[in-house]
């Protein structure tokens, strides 16, 4: 019986283990993945701009469509579906085909106090 009760705490002991590694490389592998600078475009990659707005990691694609330019020098724009309105001087092309919207606070809001920069792509204007 002493035994039997050794061996059950030395198998829950190592299923412990295991469901704490894989807990801990899960959150590891998502945070790696989910911000960061290394996009897949070299040449965005390599511009101070991109290192300047971009610093944190937390810069994300997102679907971004102009409505209308304010008169008090902000765009009013729709990002992923939301409507705000962002300061002109926010706005920077670069070279790619995606429009990045660089935040503050990455799980915040999308708001002009919240985005710190946005990089759309300089041939086509904003995707």
């Amino acid at each position: 019986m002493e035994r039997a009760k050794g061996s059950r705490l030395s198998r829950l002991a190592c299923y412990a283990v295991l469901v704490s590694v894989t807990v801990w490389g899960s959150i590891v592998l998502v945070r790696s993945h989910s911000w960061g600078h290394d996009v897949g475009e070299p040449e965005l990659e390599k511009l101070p701009l991109w290192k300047q707005c971009c610093a944190e990691g937390d810069c994300v694609s997102q679907r971004l469509r102009i409505i209308e330019k304010e008169p008090d020098k902000k765009v009013a724009v729709e990002i992923e579906g939301v409507q705000t309105s962002v300061d002109k001087e926010k706005f920077s092309p670069v070279p790619t085909n995606r429009t990045w919207v660089c935040y503050v606070s990455p799980r915040g809001s999308i708001s002009n106090e919240n985005i710190r920069c946005i990089l759309y792509p300089q041939k086509s204007g904003t995707t």
